[in-house]
């Protein structure tokens, strides 16, 4: 309830309450419909009734708002002035309404008409080599906007097609290569109903990706692990009752029990967390290999990947020291490292997420 009041004063300080808002948004994030704006969550292929968080509501309500931010506003206020303006206060100016050029003279953004606009970029284009041009754009358009955007660069002839994700993502696409031998990560939204076990690190998915909460929800209902390793207690990861679910809103339990484990390890201790239960698997190999049992580790695919680099010999000297380091630097005990190391090996489909 809490959630719907938010979006109903939302709506009405938008000037949207008796808008078309509402019809909208029960095509976000459908096949027929469009994908929200506000975090990268996949379309699921059998959607639910309300495919769409309080978070992406709202955001689509800001995209859908009636205010208006006319010529008139950026004449009283130069560039300098609005750089010391929050965030907050600059969207609640509204959407423009004409093309603004800025003027270096008077430190201001003036209106120009549209057939200006075209022509004047048009003309800056044909002067310059395609190869030499930045197309850059924000995680915060649309996948809609972004297809034809990336699209017109393509026509001109650049693939220079940067975005603010390159900022979160690009250590990822760099370090990613060296652990697993894919720049990205490997699973699938249908993957989250096939697993049999999860880890979660640092991932505040109550916050960042609310839909998410669902596959979880539907997992811990099998009786799958969730393991969580994060400094903040956070809500989506221990508690969730399913809004859409009548009977478990009425429900006077408390819900479902997000992670069957949640190690609350100091900030920055997840890579000491993840070096000590990687210690251990190293440990169990060792025993394996002893008695002539089968390997612990998967030798194929760790010489088919880069693993098996120069590079990553320092890794695996540094995961050769005490384990009381890592607990120490995670605060996570020794005793919890080996049973998650055994956890692990007893699954054959684990997901792990971070963030």
């Amino acid at each position: 309830m809490g959630s719907l009041k938010s979006l109903i004063r939302n709506a009405r300080a938008e000037g949207l309450l008796t808008s078309g808002i509402w019809s909208t948004l029960l095509k976000q994030n459908k096949a027929d419909g469009y994908m929200c704006v506000s975090c990268s969550w996949a379309k699921p292929a059998e959607p639910r009734p309300f495919e769409f968080c309080e978070n992406g509501a709202k955001a689509t309500m800001w995209d859908q708002t009636k205010r208006r931010c006319c010529p008139e506003f950026f004449a009283a206020h130069s560039v300098n002035e609005l750089l010391d303006w929050p965030d907050h206060d600059l969207e609640k100016q509204g959407r423009l309404l004409d093309p603004m050029r800025y003027n270096e003279v008077t430190d201001k953004y003036e209106p120009v008409s549209w057939e200006t606009a075209f022509r004047d970029i048009g003309e800056e284009l044909r002067k310059l080599d395609p190869k030499s041009v930045v197309f850059y754009t924000s995680g915060r358009a649309s996948l809609e906007a972004s297809f034809m955007y990336q699209l017109f660069a393509r026509i001109y002839g650049s693939s220079n097609l940067p975005d603010s994700s390159n900022m979160c993502h690009e250590s990822t696409s760099v370090g990613l290569p060296e652990s697993i031998g894919s720049p990205v990560g490997t699973v699938q939204l249908e993957d989250f109903s096939r697993c049999d076990l999860m880890f979660f690190f640092g991932h505040n998915t109550g916050v960042t990706a609310p839909r998410l909460l669902h596959p979880i929800e539907e997992a811990r209902q099998r009786g799958i692990p969730v393991i969580t390793f994060n400094p903040l207690p956070e809500r989506g990861l221990k508690r969730f009752k399913n809004p859409q679910n009548p009977v478990e809103m009425l429900s006077p339990d408390a819900g479902t029990k997000m992670s069957s484990d949640f190690f609350q390890i100091r900030g920055g201790g997840d890579i000491a967390a993840m070096t000590g239960i990687a210690k251990a698997v190293l440990a169990l190999d060792d025993a394996a290999r002893q008695t002539g049992a089968p390997r612990v580790l998967d030798m194929a695919f760790i010489e088919d990947t880069r693993m098996a680099s120069t590079r990553s010999r320092p890794i695996y000297a540094a995961l050769l020291g005490k384990k009381s380091r890592c607990v120490r630097a995670s605060r996570a005990p020794i005793s919890s490292m080996w049973r998650m190391s055994t956890a692990r090996l007893r699954r054959s489909s684990a997901i792990t997420a971070w963030a």
